[in-house]
C-alpha cells in the first residue's frame, strides 16, 4: 500500500480516459470528450511517467555501484595494511635513497606487489582497479630499479657508495636521485587512489 501511495502518479495516464467515459453526455472540448485525443494524451502521459521511472532507476543505480561492498572494503584495508602507508611515506619517500631504506619498507613493497596482483584481490569497481593498477606500475619501476642499485646491510638496504673505485661516488648519487624520483611518482599515484578512497567511503 505504501509502493502504491508513493507511486501515485503511475496511474495518472488513466486520467483521460475515464474523464472521456464520464463525460461523454456532456459538452466539453474535443480534447476532453474525443476518444482519440484521449488515448493520445494518457500515451503521452505515460511515456512522461516511463521516462521519470527510468531516471529514478538510473540513479539508484548509480548509488549503488558507488557505495563499496563489504568485500571490496576488507580487499582494500588488507593491502593498505600490506603495504604501511605510514612506512612507505616516511622510510622511503620521505627518506632520501643515499641514506639508504629499511629493509622491513621494501618488503612491504614487495608484499603490496605481489597482493595486489591477485585475483582475489581484484576489486568490484573498474576504476578502482586502474587506480591500483596505475599505482602498481610505478612502484614496480622503482621496486626493480631499487634492487639493482642497493644491497642489504643489517636491516638496511643502502647503496654502493663504499666502494667507490667499483662504483664511482658521482654514478650513485645519479642512481639515488632516479630512485627518490621514482619513489616520488609512485607517491603521487598513491595520492591519487587515497583521494577516490576518501570520496567514496571505503576508508
Amino acid at each position: 500500500m505504501n509502493i502504491l501511495l508513493k507511486k501515485w502518479y503511475t496511474t495518472a495516464f488513466v486520467f483521460p480516459l475515464i474523464l472521456t467515459y464520464l463525460t461523454s453526455y456532456i459538452q466539453l472540448p474535443d480534447i476532453v470528450s474525443n476518444w482519440e485525443y484521449s488515448i493520445i494524451l494518457s500515451l503521452l502521459i505515460l511515456v512522461i511517467i516511463l521516462v521519470y521511472e527510468i531516471v529514478l532507476l538510473n540513479k539508484r543505480i548509480a548509488g549503488l555501484e558507488l557505495t563499496p561492498t563489504a568485500n571490496d572494503r576488507n580487499i582494500i584495508k588488507n593491502l593498505l595494511q600490506t603495504l604501511n602507508l605510514k612506512m612507505f611515506q616516511e622510510d622511503i619517500v620521505s627518506q632520501d635513497s643515499w641514506n639508504g631504506y629499511k629493509s622491513e619498507a621494501i618488503h612491504n613493497l614487495i608484499e603490496f606487489k605481489h597482493e595486489s596482483a591477485l585475483l582475489e584481490n581484484q576489486t568490484s569497481v573498474e576504476e578502482l582497479n586502474i587506480l591500483i593498477a596505475d599505482f602498481l606500475k610505478e612502484l614496480n619501476i622503482f621496486i626493480k630499479y631499487s634492487s639493482n642499485h642497493v644491497y642489504g646491510k643489517g636491516n638496511w638496504l643502502v647503496p654502493f657508495k663504499d666502494n667507490p673505485e667499483i662504483n664511482p661516488r658521482e654514478k650513485v648519487k645519479e642512481d639515488t636521485k632516479t630512485m627518490n624520483l621514482m619513489s616520488k611518482r609512485a607517491f603521487e599515484k598513491l595520492e591519487k587512489l587515497m583521494i577516490y578512497l576518501r570520496s567514496n567511503d571505503y576508508l
